[in-house]
């Protein structure tokens, strides 16, 4: 049977076996409901969660943690199609509403944090390895310093993969050839078994679909910085105390460093003009000192998801679907992309 699936809002899960036979488990389920499944991509906060304060263990500060960053994202989802919201538009419901869920974010991850000093457990997760990092004066992070990089990790970290990985599945069912690469390197890598963290060496045409994805559709697809000084650039002069926008969307499309621009091709990735890349004719996770912290960490999911997915399944458009990008915070689809799923004999 045939799932339809609104993947503008996909998954993005870390892996080992069992996180990866879930995931298949999922879907497997959704493709003998034969309905559409909105927000299959919420799956992922549970994932955060567990990587970030609580590897392996579900209990009731988990689930309070998770309810919460869901309603969250679906306020901001709801809000961000509209760039302006946050800042005039926003109803005062849906202030109080944030403001109360952010507060019950806080108090789990506070309470977990403090009963981790109190134990001096190692569980082998991010709030784990923050807890034991030094500053060079031997100095460790304070439980606000802890806070906040665990919030970041919580908060930032969902939408951008499933986007990258919605765009990737939209751009293989439109791609044929590149489609069959892709299932082509997987059956040889893997040879049936699930993806693993060693294998990613050998996933190579597997993470050039995904740096390719992030190419034509970023999910940050600009981003602003404040000049510190007066400079010129191109014969302009940019005072001090200006916004520069750089837009990735447009940089990555520009035919000095990209032939054919417009084409969907993962395979310029293994040809040498492409690995000589100027700095900044690339930067999908940013650059300078806000570079994204998380960028191997994205893209190694990334590359892991979409294995774990195609070496089961084809993901083909719904006929008649209209994908149509919203430049709002991120690069989203307006009405979801919706595709068919097929499983695959493995």
């Amino acid at each position: 049977m045939t799932l339809v699936l609104d993947s503008s809002a996909t998954l993005a899960w870390i892996y080992g076996d069992e996180t990866t036979d879930a995931i298949r488990a999922v879907f497997d389920q959704v493709a003998a409901a034969g309905a559409v499944v909105p927000g299959l991509w919420r799956l992922e906060v549970g994932n955060s969660l567990t990587i970030a304060i609580r590897r392996g263990r579900i209990d009731a500060d988990f689930r309070r943690a998770a309810l919460a960053d869901l309603a969250l994202l679906d306020i901001t989802t709801d809000q961000r199609t509209d760039v302006h919201a946050w800042g005039e538009t926003l109803i005062l419901a849906d202030r109080h509403r944030l403001t109360a869920l952010m507060r019950q974010l806080d108090d789990v991850v506070y309470r977990i944090i403090r009963e981790r000093r109190r134990s001096e457990n190692d569980n082998g997760d991010l709030l784990s390895m923050l807890m034991s990092a030094r500053d060079e004066d031997g100095s460790r992070m304070t439980d606000r310093q802890l806070r906040d990089e665990v919030m970041t990790f919580l908060l930032a970290g969902h939408e951008t993969t499933a986007l990258s990985l919605s765009w990737a599945w939209f751009l293989l069912s439109e791609n044929p050839e590149a489609e069959n690469k892709l299932h082509h390197e997987l059956a040889r890598v893997l040879d049936g078994k699930n993806p693993s963290f060693e294998d990613l060496p050998r996933l190579c045409y597997t993470e050039a679909v995904v740096k390719e994805s992030m190419r034509l559709y970023p999910p940050a697809w600009s981003l602003a910085r404040t000049t510190a000084r007066d400079f010129e650039v191109g014969g302009y002069l940019v005072p001090a105390g200006a916004n520069v926008v750089m837009s990735q969307w447009i940089m990555h499309r520009d035919p000095r460093f990209f032939p054919s621009p417009e084409q969907f091709d993962p395979g310029r990735w293994f040809e040498e003009p492409t690995q000589r890349l100027p700095r900044f004719a690339y930067f999908p996770f940013g650059g300078g000192p806000r570079y994204c912290v998380g960028a191997s960490f994205a893209m190694m999911e990334a590359t892991l998801l979409l294995a774990a997915i195609a070496q089961r399944f084809r993901l083909r458009m719904v006929p008649g679907h209209n994908v149509v990008p919203v430049p709002s915070i991120t690069l989203r689809p307006k009405y979801g992309i919706k595709m068919s799923l097929h499983q695959i004999q493995v």
